[in-house]
């Protein structure tokens, strides 16, 4: 018997417990993870019977699929063993590989439950113990400080270019072989949770099934990947890492994919492991095709877009959502342009949304937003504390999202008394339905690609109050792009919401200067025809 989701790597020949085929202790999320660790290790160990003994957390933790642990056949206390499942792999051995022998033996742990995990909370060291107490005691100042450091990093950043890779010489011994396999795209991407690059991924993984292609999703971060059971996922290859790998397994697995299965190109979306894999990639299989998308600047880390400048030898074009990304690799990294494609996202997430009858109740201002640090909440909340005391109507303050800093956010609404007029909702509750209750969106971001909550905004007809960050400037009202800082944005964006509260006349002026931008941003090159025409000549 084999599996519905990935025939081409294994078939199941003994499922005891699991629930592999159906049935089973595992839930969806679970059964998808050990699908996933099959997948790679059916890939690496080409040919072999693998016995799977999978466990679980109890109270929690992250999965342990692909990494050395898997070797040990003890697992720690907090774990409890589910049940096993004997897999075959259907990947070919190489000619003259010893034969797989007896069964071999590995631990798949899956993790507990999707769970979110404060980062600043679990900092330990003199550093860690002083940002801990300066997040915790008066995270607004902790904040500004971060930004006077961001405005020094930018600073120095403008000065230089960045070291780059040298071109793959290429394996002169290589030649693309006549494959009965199908086609294929291995995409690259961070984890398999909620975010804006993640959605364009997963769109991505969807347009290449719908043109023919097998889509092979490979992770690099871990995760309890709680997006994995998503329906883009079905028919999907899907090898979600954990990591330290076992020296000398990277290249058996690229191996076994290219083995496998024709892979006509590769995408990456924000993956260290596979931006790093490139020059051996392009050593071994050098007229396989690589593009890459692009998203945000991170000026304190450099982050994905500095570890493509990095690689850009090895990649045939950088795809960015933003002018701000096309100047910086042209203007001042020194891409040729040639090989920078500008193609957006606007209207990607806008569907059903339209614009709601005419509003009662309180004025209501908005944050829609992952609870994270780059996202800025605490700002926000910092926002809705001067608009209660200031504002000339009554008015009240929605929070809708997820995020490592959900406990922060409640523990401040508390201390700042807000908790009689700002609701904290989770992503359960459908965007649309916050956008209907909205007067105004605020994006607090210290840092921004271009957000896809302003192109919902406007569908929705609402204006949006933003930090200048990224390519807001594109999309937001001139008079709406307040200053980064934390003190400052506070101060000028509650200037700009009381005068919309004051004034119909001036909030229906800005958002017809906001549906002017977008409208004339919309008529860029699209990310989805520019997605659609590559695949379509990856498949020629």
């Amino acid at each position: 018997m084999k599996t519905e989701l990935l025939a081409e790597a294994f078939e199941v020949i003994d499922d005891r417990g699991v629930g592999l085929v159906g049935g089973g202790a595992l839930d969806e999320r679970e059964r998808r993870l050990v699908i996933g660790a099959a997948n790679y290790h059916a890939l690496v160990r080409r040919g072999a019977v693998l016995r799977l003994t999978v466990v679980r957390a109890r109270y929690g933790g992250y999965p342990s699929l692909t990494d050395e642990r898997c070797l040990n056949i003890g697992w720690a206390e907090d774990r409890e063993p589910v049940g096993s499942v004997v897999v075959r792999s259907l990947v070919t051995p190489e000619a003259g590989a010893p034969d797989p022998g007896r069964t071999q033996d590995l631990v798949i742990d899956v993790g507990g439950k999707p769970a979110t995990q404060n980062g600043y909370r679990q900092l330990t060291g003199p550093i860690g113990r002083a940002k801990k107490l300066l997040r915790s005691r008066v995270p607004f100042q902790y904040d500004h400080l971060r930004q006077l450091r961001t405005d020094v990093v930018e600073r120095r950043k403008g000065a230089h270019q960045l070291p780059r890779h040298v071109t793959a010489g290429g394996n002169t011994n290589y030649r693309r072989q006549v494959s009965t396999a199908r086609p294929a795209i291995l995409f690259g991407l961070h984890w398999l949770e909620l975010g804006g690059a993640e959605r364009w991924a997963l769109d991505c993984v969807q347009l290449a099934k719908e043109l023919g292609f097998v889509s092979i999703v490979v992770t690099d971060r871990e995760s309890n990947h709680p997006w994995i059971t998503r329906p883009e996922f079905e028919d999907t290859v899907v090898v979600p890492l954990t990591h330290p790998i076992r020296l000398g397994t990277e290249s058996a697995l690229f191996g076994g994919l290219f083995s496998a299965f024709d892979i006509r190109g590769v995408h990456v979306h924000h993956n260290s492991w596979l931006y790093d894999r490139l020059p051996w990639v392009k050593s071994v299989w050098p007229d396989v095709p690589v593009v890459d998308s692009q998203h945000i600047l991170e000026w304190r880390t450099g982050g994905f877009v500095d570890h493509a400048v990095r690689m850009s030898a090895l990649i045939d074009t950088h795809h960015v959502i933003s002018p701000q990304l096309r100047d910086y690799l042209v203007h001042q990294q020194g891409v040729a342009a040639g090989k920078v494609v500008l193609a957006t996202l606007a209207g990607a997430t806008t569907a059903g949304i339209t614009p709601d009858a005419e509003k009662t109740g309180p004025f209501t201002v908005t944050y829609i937003g992952r609870f994270h640090q780059q996202k800025r909440p605490q700002v926000f909340l910092k926002l809705a504390a001067e608009l209660k005391k200031s504002s000339p109507v009554p008015a009240r303050f929605i929070v809708h999202g997820a995020g490592e800093l959900e406990d922060e956010i409640h523990e401040l609404r508390d201390r700042l008394r807000l908790a009689d007029v700002l609701e904290v909702r989770g992503p359960g509750h459908p965007v649309k339905a916050t956008l209907a209750e909205s007067d105004v969106l605020v994006v607090s971001s210290e840092n921004e690609g271009l957000t896809l909550t302003t192109f919902e905004a406007t569908a929705a007809r609402i204006p949006v109050v933003s930090a200048d960050v990224g390519s807001q400037a594109s999309v937001v009202a001139e008079e709406l792009l307040c200053p980064r800082h934390p003190y400052a944005f506070v101060r000028q964006a509650a200037e700009q919401i009381r005068t919309m509260m004051s004034s119909p006349e001036q909030h229906k002026r800005w958002l017809e200067e906001q549906a002017a931008k977008n409208e004339a941003f919309a008529k860029l090159p699209r990310a989805e025809a520019w997605a659609r025409e590559l695949y379509q000549e990856w498949k020629k």
